[in-house]
């Protein structure tokens, strides 16, 4: 079961993985800080430190990119990361730390670059796409280094890994924002697990679960925190973290459990005709009913259960129990093809346009799918939060309902 939180042209938060350092990566600083105080050429390190501190003050940086074209930005950084590879050129310093500033100095760079595009996108709520950076700008990024698992010491590479997911997920998107956070942190800890480094994706995952805490579900987070690689990492986010989730899912429930106490629901539907229709429809039968969407895996997980769960039914109650797929996808083109991926052609299906912002959804107070719900053959909903196919007393609940 996934949570979404419906955000009004929300985009992403990503602007503070130095919170993420504290908490989660405090290892990659210390043990960078430590080498860094056994650099003999301590005066070289903090003249540089002073002469180009502007150039690592991120906040700064980030207040103006509203009132600077990108172009500007990539040429005002472009002479900033020249200055700085021209005066570590001639200086007197160990192997070490001239490796050390000369990755900070392209790390930054690249990040700030894609930094730009991803605060512009938060400080205007109202645009519905995100700027995209001329490809000119961002071609010659070395990708190589989202492999080099050795990178994530490098402060600024750190920072670099949530606006690069976000933008190059963004791209994929044709730069559209996101209407929901449940489908955003889907998409990008796929991405990330896709184009990133083990240890790189962690990081993006870490970020994404410690950015959206507030809003993830019980079954999203421990997805989320199945797929990071390092176990010590992922404990962190179970505990108090999980128990933090479940909580704020509960009272979410509970508040609209009371508003949907107050009206009643409103169930309609559209057929793959186009054509409207409700639970009248199906009066006299039991309704077994799965919301669910294309893009949401727990839901296409449970479609081979329900495939079992179907032919395990005595062949004379299978006319008088009706399986029902209502679909959230955003487009009708959407849902049928995820109709005709996951082979529900022989059952019932029904769609619901205005995705997560359906008054239907509103009315039942579906947060979050897979959802499962029982309507008894006077059309009544017995049970808002039936079980799912794979569990073992589904069956038995059904058959009960029938006879």
């Amino acid at each position: 079961m996934k949570l979404v939180l419906l955000l009004l042209l929300s985009f992403t938060a990503v602007a503070r993985p130095d919170t993420l350092d504290i908490v989660v990566f405090p290892a990659y600083e210390d043990s960078l800080q430590n080498a860094l105080k056994a650099e003999p050429n301590q005066a070289f390190l903090q003249g540089f430190r002073v002469k180009f501190a502007g150039y690592y003050d991120n906040a700064t940086q980030y207040s103006r990119f509203t009132g600077i074209s990108v172009d500007a930005l990539e040429m005002e950084l472009f002479e900033q990361r020249a200055a700085q590879r021209k005066l570590m050129e001639g200086a007197a310093v160990s192997a070490f730390l001239k490796t050390h500033l000369l990755r900070e100095i392209e790390f930054q760079y690249w990040h700030l670059l894609y930094a730009y595009p991803v605060v512009r996108a938060n400080q205007d709520q109202k645009s519905r796409r995100l700027t995209s950076v001329p490809d000119v700008i961002t071609r010659d990024f070395p990708r190589r280094a989202l492999q080099e698992a050795d990178n994530l010491k490098y402060k600024a590479f750190r920072q670099l890994i949530p606006f690069y997911v976000s933008y190059e997920n963004s791209r994929q998107r044709n730069f559209e924002k996101y209407t929901n956070m449940l489908l955003m942190v889907n998409d990008k800890t796929e991405f990330s697990i896709t184009h990133l480094s083990p240890a790189a994706a962690d990081y993006s995952l870490a970020h994404l679960l410690s950015e959206h805490k507030a809003y993830l579900s019980v079954s999203l987070a421990q997805s989320v925190v199945s797929q990071i690689n390092d176990e010590a990492l992922g404990s962190r986010f179970t505990g108090k973290f999980l128990d933090d989730v479940v909580q704020r899912q509960a009272s979410a429930e509970e508040e609209e459990r009371k508003q949907r106490e107050k009206a009643g629901p409103v169930l309609t539907f559209n057929d793959l005709k186009g054509k409207t229709f409700d639970l009248s429809k199906f009066k006299g039968k039991v309704v077994y009913i799965d919301f669910w969407a294309s893009w949401c895996g727990p839901c296409r997980m449970q479609f081979p259960y329900a495939r079992k769960l179907h032919e395990s039914l005595p062949e004379k109650l299978k006319k008088d129990i009706v399986f029902l797929y209502i679909s959230i996808d955003e487009t009708e083109e959407k849902w049928k093809e995820g109709i005709r991926q996951n082979g529900l052609e022989p059952y019932m299906n029904g769609h619901v346009e205005g995705g997560w912002n359906a008054e239907v959804l509103k009315q039942l107070g579906i947060r979050s799918i897979p959802r499962y719900m029982l309507v008894d053959k006077t059309g009544k909903i017995i049970d808002p939060n039936a079980p799912r196919p794979n569990q073992p007393h589904t069956l038995s609940e059904l058959i009960r309902l029938a006879e």
